[in-house]
């Protein structure tokens, strides 16, 4: 069976919640029944067959083509198959998930996997602000599962974050970890300011040795660990820009912080 796509046809007037379009919401319907869901807009709802074309059968994996920003929370609270993205998810993409495999073919808008639980979620393009953080007044970010971006990502990459594994093939923005709980961000390009701001545990890698970091962080060495050899070495199934990283773990100073928040996160930053 092909996979079931909607394709859009008319832009929406207004940014629609796109929730109910992942694999669950869609499967054992019919395509009329699939066109006739109602998404709600601001203070109206739109008929999916109204702003979309459908065709294929296969709700395990559902495609979305030609999305433009203004379709939020795509993906969001997903629990398995597999959502693809062709164009622009918007924000709040990925939000909550659960498990499966979302993948945005272009760039994400802000809160990229906010409060996600598992699964995976692969962004080719760059990602906004608060990627795997929370909904603002939580006090947790994602608690599982992975986000890969290929490109940038922007400020608060990770804020407050639990759990789970954050990869940037670009920049990140400021504030990257700030108020971390837990979990593993590792960055490739370049970091803004405060990168760790308030960080109390969890793992950070910047490729970057250029990295500012606070005074808050004491230096602790520049030996070899183990751990984190293996964990280099783990990376590599996430695409090939990470698989350098392995040869460069006796190449990263360890450093522990922010003493302002108990000081015990890492952060390692290549020395050359």
């Amino acid at each position: 069976m092909t996979p079931l796509t909607l394709r859009l046809k008319v832009r929406p007037p207004c940014r629609i919640d796109a929730a109910p379009l992942s694999p669950r919401g869609l499967a054992g319907k019919s395509r009329t029944e699939i066109e006739r869901i109602a998404l709600g807009g601001w203070n109206e709802t739109f008929a999916v067959g109204a702003l979309f074309a459908v065709r294929g059968e296969d709700a395990g994996r559902v495609v979305l083509q030609g999305l433009e920003g203004s379709f939020l929370r795509v993906g969001a609270g997903l629990d398995g198959g597999e959502l693809t993205v062709v164009g622009q998810s918007g924000d709040y993409a990925g939000e909550s998930m659960t498990g499966g495999a979302m993948t945005v073919h272009g760039d994400a808008g802000d809160y990229l996997g906010a409060g996600m639980k598992g699964g995976s979620i692969t962004c080719t393009g760059n990602a906004g602000a608060f990627t795997g953080s929370g909904r603002a007044g939580e006090l947790r970010g994602m608690t599982g599962g992975a986000i890969v971006i290929r490109g940038s990502a922007g400020d608060r990459t990770g804020d407050r974050m639990r759990r789970g594994l954050v990869l940037v093939e670009g920049r990140v923005g400021d504030y990257c970890a700030a108020r971390m709980l837990a979990g593993t961000i590792v960055a490739l390009g370049a970091a803004g300011s405060n990168p760790a701001y308030l960080m109390r545990r969890g793992t950070v890698i910047f490729a970057d040795r250029a990295v500012d970091l606070l005074p808050t962080f004491n230096h602790s060495g520049d030996g070899e660990l183990l751990a984190i050899r293996l964990l280099l070495q783990s990376l590599a199934r996430y695409g090939p820009a990470f698989k350098p990283l392995a040869r460069r773990a006796d190449r990263l100073s360890r450093w522990v912080g922010d003493l302002g928040a108990g000081g015990k996160g890492e952060v390692l930053v290549a020395r050359d």
